[in-house]
């Protein structure tokens, strides 16, 4: 068994940054940025409102004087150095006394700032509490009381009021919570943004093609470019289900390339040793393996390999969609499998070249069982002489175990992997899981590859329709077999 023990290695020691897959998750993960960016605002909207204490600041303004000589203070000078030291005076801790036994509290809650201007005699004083009342009413109890506090400090020192307080009804410091709220908003969604980044690029899935052989236990077999399924605004506004394939006239080059260069590294793999028989599988759904796989089988055809296409997903089919064909009942692979058909009616032929298909488009609960009887080896073997591939079309392989039973009468099993879709560890047990059971893992083909240097050179987009979604096995419509 070829075995690498890469899961086994630290998440990020083998991921390369891809900056579109990153960019790509944080923008399909908006709805948590908006959602985490309107918690940040309402919380730092709660807590800045909770912690708001408001301020407000009344002003008077004095001028110092001497009682005793009034010539004493005819020097600027010496004027200037008693307004410092009246200063002291209404900082004192006898003021303050004075102040509670006055407006009866225990504790006054007030910052007072007595302030000199530079080179006068003249003197602010600033008191500033929580609500306006108590704000007036302590420089009020100030301006009735710091004449006798003087009397125990600088004596003769007077104030003779200039500008009378007024009442505040402005706090100092408004509440601003919805400002804070947005900053508090941007903070919270950078911050997930972020945490966002982190997570894709840890995430250990395979974002580009290099990391297919990094990650994985097996061989590359190539990239196949994103394809945008809309082509005009028409068709975007209709919202059509329809898968690109590489013969539509509207394909990118960069598209149809991808599938020439697989379809040659196939061609190459398999030809080595004489093998014929592909399945094509992913581990789960809505990796795009029904696309891959009808894009392959006409890629080969238009190279003049005769090819058969075989729909192996009979719990729900979906190659006649994308091959716009319309089996009848007689056609059905599952009737053929529940001995009610014969093999001249399942074979279809396709208006492609070289082309040959065999699949329905009803649903058959019971396909494990319709595929262990010997009718399908039966088929295949049949098969064998007439063309030269044949490529089967199976379940994924995390839903059901069909894709093993089919493995069972293939050459190799081609595994299909979305980009940055499924963790490498899970692709890992699947390639072992067929390993195990002796088959022969071609390789893995990474689909849907995304990047800038692909949007500046062809349009791009997913062409994933309805046919490979596959939801869940329980809800199909009718089944036969049941």
């Amino acid at each position: 068994m070829e075995m690498n023990n890469k899961n086994d290695m630290p998440v990020f020691i083998d991921n390369d940054l891809e900056p579109y897959t990153l960019l790509y998750d944080i923008i399909c993960n908006w709805w948590v940025i908006v959602l985490g960016a309107i918690a940040g605002a309402l919380l730092t909207y709660v807590v800045v409102s909770s912690r708001y204490v408001p301020e407000y600041t009344t002003q008077a303004t004095f001028v110092v004087a001497s009682k005793d000589d009034a010539n004493a203070y005819s020097n600027l000078n010496s004027a200037n150095e008693m307004a410092k030291r009246f200063e002291k005076i209404l900082k004192s801790n006898i003021m303050e006394k004075k102040i509670c036994e006055e407006l009866k509290v225990e504790e006054l809650n007030a910052d007072i700032h007595a302030k000199v201007l530079e080179g006068t005699n003249m003197l602010v004083l600033n008191v500033t509490t929580d609500t306006p009342k108590n704000s007036i009413d302590i420089i009020r109890t100030i301006m009735d009381n710091y004449s006798s506090v003087s009397l125990y400090t600088v004596g003769s020192a007077v104030m003779d009021v200039l500008e009378e307080p007024k009442v505040p009804y402005m706090p100092d410091n408004p509440l601003n919570a919805g400002e804070e709220a947005k900053k508090g908003g941007l903070a919270a969604g950078a911050l997930i943004i972020l945490l966002l980044g982190l997570i894709s690029y840890t995430r250990d899935t395979i974002k580009q093609e290099n990391e297919v052989e990094k990650k994985l236990d097996a061989k590359s077999l190539g990239a196949i470019s994103y394809e945008w399924k809309y082509k005009t605004v028409r068709e975007l506004l209709q919202h059509k289900n329809r898968a690109i394939l590489v013969d539509d006239p509207v394909a990118s080059f960069r598209f149809v390339e991808s599938y020439k260069k697989l379809a040659a590294k196939v061609d190459y793999r398999m030809g080595k040793e004489d093998r014929k028989v592909l399945v094509i599988t992913s581990v789960s759904e809505n990796e795009g393996k029904s696309t891959v796989a009808a894009n392959l089988a006409i890629t080969l055809a238009e190279q003049s390999k005769k090819v058969l296409l075989i729909d192996g997903d009979i719990r729900r089919p979906s190659q006649f969609l994308i091959l716009g064909m319309e089996p009848k009942d007689e056609n059905e692979l599952g009737e053929y499998l529940k001995g009610n058909g014969t093999f001249k009616d399942i074979i279809m032929t396709c208006p492609r070249k070289h082309m040959l298909f065999i699949g329905g488009k009803n649903c058959y609960s019971t396909s494990t069982e319709l595929l262990s009887s010997d009718l399908f080896s039966k088929l295949v073997k049949t098969c064998r002489k007439k063309v030269d591939y044949i490529i089967i079309d199976t379940p994924p392989i995390g839903l059901i175990g069909d894709a093993q039973l089919f493995a069972h009468h293939a050459d190799a099993v081609m595994i299909i992997a979305r980009q940055n879709y499924m963790l490498a560890e899970d692709i890992n047990e699947a390639i072992d899981d067929f390993r195990d059971d002796g088959n022969k893992v071609l390789g893995v083909a990474l689909n849907g590859v995304r990047t800038f240097s692909g949007l500046a050179d062809s349009p791009v987009g997913h062409y994933y329709g309805k046919y490979s979604k596959y939801g869940r096995y329980g809800n199909y419509g009718k089944s036969k077999g049941m």
